[in-house]
């Protein structure tokens, strides 16, 4: 089993790389997300792996972080999920975002990855959510540890707060907003956490505020809450 692997990048695709280790190049299945953070051909790279075998051919898998790596094979553990419906998952989101999601039953969450339907997503939530508040999760680039204590959804909401403490007291006060409005918790949180991440990724350009990102939120749910 090949489990890392750390090398020279020498090509770029659209969903693949080349990683040259001693002499011998690897062509790496890898998410989005860890093409968006690559450096430059020809620079140093590290990556944990995944290999998986089907009709006699080999495909590797390439993670930036453990978690990744761990995450891609627990999801395939549910039926109907694959390595691509893993890899999309795992584009789409975080491994805090999908932890949460799993733990509050958000399929909507789930099924922003492409290709990754309702129903699927619905499976993925119900078969992993003991698996995932029963494991340690190592997450992050540093592999850092959440216990299992903390991954039930109250503590998961604080811990994704206090991780961005500029934002805390304004992300409670669009939360409180929006439940009074009828939302569920884990249905305005799951929101928030994704127009959060776009904001801190420059995709949203406007201040923010509760008054900015309230109008912004109720377009969100109106899309994934029928």
């Amino acid at each position: 089993m090949i489990a890392s692997l750390t090398g020279i990048l020498t090509s770029i695709g659209k969903s693949e790389i080349i990683l040259e280790v001693n002499g011998v190049g690897y062509l790496l299945n890898v998410s989005s997300k860890l093409l968006s953070s690559l450096g430059e051909i020809g620079s140093k790279l590290s990556v944990f792996t995944d290999l998986q075998i089907k009709d006699d051919k080999m495909l590797l898998y390439g993670f930036a972080t453990y978690a990744d790596q761990n995450f891609f094979r627990l999801l395939q553990t549910v039926q109907g999920v694959g390595p691509k419906a893993a890899l999309s998952i795992l584009s789409a989101l975080t491994v805090d975002e999908l932890i949460l999601a799993i733990s509050s039953g958000d399929k909507a969450m789930i099924s922003r990855a492409e290709g990754v339907g309702s129903k699927v997503a619905g499976r993925v939530t119900a078969e992993l959510v003991e698996k995932v508040t029963s494991m340690n999760l190592m997450t992050g680039n540093n592999l850092n540890q959440i216990s299992s204590k903390d991954v039930n959804s109250n503590n998961l909401e604080t811990h994704f707060l206090t991780k961005d403490k500029e934002h805390t007291e304004v992300v409670e006060d669009i939360i409180s907003a929006l439940i009074n409005l009828g939302y569920t918790r884990s249905e305005v949180f799951s929101v928030i956490m994704a127009i959060k991440k776009d904001f801190n990724q420059k995709k949203i350009n406007t201040d923010f505020t509760v008054n900015s990102i309230i109008p912004i939120a109720l377009k969100e749910l109106s899309k994934v809450v029928k």
